[in-house]
C-alpha cells in the first residue's frame, strides 16, 4: 500500500475541515497554500472547481495533501491533421472520431512540506485515476488532464506518472490553446514565440486501467 492508503482519511475540503486544521502549507509555492486555505472555497460555491484532502488519521489537525478537480476535454478537432488522426488512432482505434474527448482536469495538487519525500503526489494521482476508472463514477471520463508548471522538475513528476505532452513544441501547443486572428498574427508569433508558463499534459485513464490489469 502507499502512505495516504495506510495513514490517512479522504475528505472534502470544506470550512469545517479548514477550522478544524493546523494552516495548510506545501512549503514553496505561497500561491498554492493561499488557495487550499482560501480560494478553493470560493472555486467549489462557483462550481468551478472541488478542492479534496488527505488528513492524517492519528492527528486529523494535519492535512496531507489537497488536490483540486474540475471537469475538461481535449479538443481533438483543433489539432493538425497528422496529431489528430493520430489521436483518434491513440483512444478508440478511430471507432469514434470525436471532436473532443472528455477528462478530468487536475487544477492543483500540493503535499505538505511535513510530508514531503514519501511519494504522496505520485500515489494521489494513481488515486484519482482509479476514482475516474470506477463504476460509480458518473460522467464519462477518458483523460486526466493538467496544466503543469513549466519546470523541469514537474514536468519530470507528471512523466514520471503517465502524462504525456500533447505537443512536444511549446510553439504548437501555445497556437493551439490561443488560436491566432489571422494568418500575420500566426507568424508574428511563430517569429517571436513566448515561453509557456504551464505545458498542458495528459494521460489515457483506459490505457492506465490496461496496464494495471497487465502487471
Amino acid at each position: 500500500m502507499g502512505f495516504i492508503a495506510d495513514n490517512c482519511i479522504f475528505e472534502v475540503l470544506t470550512q469545517e475541515v479548514l477550522s478544524e486544521c493546523y494552516p495548510f502549507t506545501c512549503g514553496d509555492d505561497a500561491d498554492m497554500d493561499e488557495f487550499f486555505q482560501r480560494d478553493a472555497l470560493t472555486y467549489a460555491y462557483r462550481r468551478i472547481g472541488k478542492s479534496y484532502c488527505f488528513r492524517l488519521e492519528e492527528d486529523k489537525k494535519k492535512i496531507v495533501a489537497c488536490f483540486t478537480l474540475s471537469n475538461d476535454s481535449i479538443r481533438i478537432w483543433d489539432l493538425g491533421s497528422s496529431k489528430k488522426n493520430a489521436m483518434w488512432k491513440e483512444l478508440t482505434n478511430r471507432e469514434k472520431m470525436l471532436s473532443r474527448f472528455p477528462g478530468v482536469l487536475i487544477g492543483r495538487l500540493a503535499v505538505s512540506k511535513q510530508f514531503a519525500g514519501k511519494g504522496i503526489g505520485s500515489e494521489i494521482l494513481d488515486f484519482i485515476k482509479l476514482w475516474f476508472l470506477s463504476d460509480e463514477n458518473k460522467t464519462g471520463c477518458r483523460l486526466a488532464i493538467v496544466d503543469a508548471k513549466n519546470k523541469p522538475n514537474v514536468l519530470k513528476f507528471y512523466e514520471k506518472n503517465g502524462f504525456r505532452f500533447l505537443f512536444n513544441k511549446e510553439i504548437d501547443e501555445d497556437l493551439y490553446i490561443k488560436p491566432p486572428k489571422g494568418e500575420e498574427e500566426r507568424k508574428e508569433r511563430i517569429q517571436h514565440p513566448r515561453i509557456l508558463t504551464t505545458r498542458l499534459m495528459y494521460c489515457d485513464l483506459l490505457a492506465q486501467l490496461h496496464k494495471s490489469v497487465a502487471i
